[in-house]
């Protein structure tokens, strides 16, 4: 996304149940009024979808609150919204003014179809069908399309070229969606010499396996339950990950494995990481942790800004967690006296409250989080 500070283009996407919903609106104009008009139209569209509200009564709610511009006779604010349901791969688009839907199967561009339907007296694009893994959805608003050298509208760039850069980008990044959208609008930011003339926002919707997270930090208060979260994390289907001496001691134990300190991944500010078998990711507790919410907030959920260079244990664990659709966060209130007071209730655990923040971030950041405390 480039433009202006106060972005006239809203982005929203949203997990809930078995679906997948995805919203971009474009308020008419710049700066605060479009920015206002976007955001009311995005709010309206996402509080609608998270009551499970049918798309075509969520349409034309929008289009019923918002009049139509007077002198220009545009809608206030653009809209497309797109819904993909995970459990069969099925998938509907409303599009509302904004630029056309691209669609690439097997890597190719190739024709979405779609039909004119008609909702409150309105225009609408609409498109249903069965989607494949592999597939990818592109969505924009239309400052995408009016990029030009100096100020000035290049006819030679159009939604055709687009989607072709897009395709040859997609040859060679089949799987990083984040990296593929921040090349194309970085290209039309210097296609608009960065002087952007209009918001410009891109959104993808790539079509693949869940990649699933469990971590699993702080031993819990009842022992008995030592065996049973430590199979849980060993048997999860996805990254493990173990943060925390005492809790990788016990899975450790439980698993007839013994870890190993690799002195080399050590830093300053946070403690060397371990290996276990069965365990893909084992760092300390507490630092680490506090490390890793850092990392989260400071990308503001975009892994490609993680260092690359040094990897140590926070920046392993924020990496797999920023690449994460479905997060479980498994965590023991057992109080570790190196860190607090015993005495303390358990509310006040400075794991426990680190840990609400960082799945509160990522449950932000459009992730599908759990958090449970023993």
């Amino acid at each position: 996304m480039v433009g202006e500070e106060l972005c006239g283009d809203q982005v929203r996407v949203i997990n809930s149940g078995n679906k997948t919903r995805a919203v971009l609106c474009d308020g008419l104009g710049h700066g605060v009024k479009a920015n206002i008009l976007a955001t009311l139209s995005s709010e309206i569209i996402i509080n609608l979808l998270r009551e499970d509200v049918p798309l075509p009564e969520v349409f034309e709610t929008v289009i019923g609150t918002l009049p139509v511009d007077k002198e220009l006779n545009l809608a206030y604010a653009t809209s497309t919204m797109i819904e993909i349901d995970r459990s069969d791969l099925t998938y509907k688009v409303y599009n509302f003014d904004n630029p056309p839907i691209l669609f690439y199967r097997k890597r190719k561009l190739e024709f979405l179809p779609f039909r004119q339907i008609l909702l409150m007296d309105r225009n609408v694009q609409y498109s249903e069908g069965a989607l494949e893994r592999g597939d990818l959805l592109i969505t924009m608003s239309d400052g995408m399309l009016q990029a030009g050298i100096g100020g000035v509208l290049n006819p030679n760039w159009d939604v055709n070229r687009l989607g072709a850069y897009v395709e040859e980008l997609f040859q060679y990044l089949p799987v990083n969606l984040r990296l593929l959208v921040d090349k194309t609008v970085a290209h039309v930011n210097q296609l608009y010499d960065r002087k952007p003339a209009d918001d410009a926002s891109l959104l993808g919707l790539l079509v693949r396996a869940k990649q699933g997270v469990m971590l699993f930090t702080g031993p819990p208060v009842n022992p008995d339950q030592d065996r049973s979260l430590s199979q849980r994390i060993l048997k999860f289907e996805g990254t493990r990950i173990v943060c925390g001496g005492t809790t990788g001691n016990i899975v450790a134990r439980e698993s007839g494995h013994s870890g190993a300190i690799d002195p080399d991944t050590a830093r300053l500010d946070v403690p060397p990481m371990s290996s276990l078998p069965g365990v893909d990711i084992l760092t300390e507790g507490i630092l680490t942790l506090s490390s890793v919410l850092e990392w989260i907030e400071a990308t503001h959920g975009n892994p490609n800004l993680l260092p690359t260079k040094d990897k140590n244990g926070a920046v392993l664990v924020a990496e797999a967690l920023l690449d994460a659709d479905e997060i479980t966060l498994v965590v023991g209130l057992k109080v570790n006296p190196a860190y607090q007071n015993p005495d303390l209730p358990l509310s006040m655990s400075i794991r426990k409250n680190l840990m609400e923040k960082i799945a509160d971030r990522l449950a932000e950041l459009g992730k599908v989080v759990s958090i449970e405390f023993h």
